[in-house]
């Protein structure tokens, strides 16, 4: 009876282990892993409970990709002489695990650009970043995983001692 409890419990390690090797190695699944091998990955990770360490996190939203939205915040200002002209809406569009697609709204700023990434920077897997630079100011937003949480940070620099101020905006 002992021998056949180690074997089932040995198995189900196995199978977790592998899934979640899959499960978080393949983010782009028709980039990184054939589907065949996907599809019995992301089995075992859901069959068995989702998670490596099943105690401590659920695993409850698995942040897959984060799009950028860059748009005028005053489209109706025509005057070049009002510096609100080149202010920009800053929005992130977050897609989950379950196919799920949420927009965050991040506030302003001016001369943004955006990029999307999946790229492990500071010990965190970065899915974006957005660069602000403006003749005084410059800010950036960063979204990130980082020890199983997801969070979109927005950094400003004071142009008077160019100390960084870090906002949390969104956290899973």
């Amino acid at each position: 009876m002992f021998s056949i409890v180690i074997i089932i419990v040995g198995l189900f390690l196995g199978v977790r282990y592998i899934g979640s090797v899959i499960h978080y190695n393949a983010v782009q699944p028709a980039e990184d892993a054939p589907p065949p091998i996907r599809i019995v990955g992301d089995l075992g990770f859901f069959l068995t409970g989702g998670s490596l360490l099943p105690l401590w996190n659920l695993d409850a939203t698995t942040v897959m990709k984060v799009t950028w939205s860059i748009e005028k915040a005053n489209p109706q200002i025509k005057s070049e002489d009002d510096y609100r002209i080149n202010e920009q809406t800053i929005a992130a569009d977050v897609s989950t695990l379950d196919g799920t697609t949420k927009r965050y709204d991040l506030g302003t700023a001016m001369g943004c650009t955006g990029k999307e990434m999946n790229e492990i920077e500071d010990h965190k897997i970065m899915l974006g970043k957005v660069d602000c630079n403006d003749a005084l100011t410059g800010t950036r937003f960063a979204a990130f995983i980082q020890k199983g949480g997801f969070r979109i940070e927005r950094y400003d620099e004071s142009s008077k001692d160019g100390s960084i101020k870090t906002s949390v905006l969104v956290e899973l």
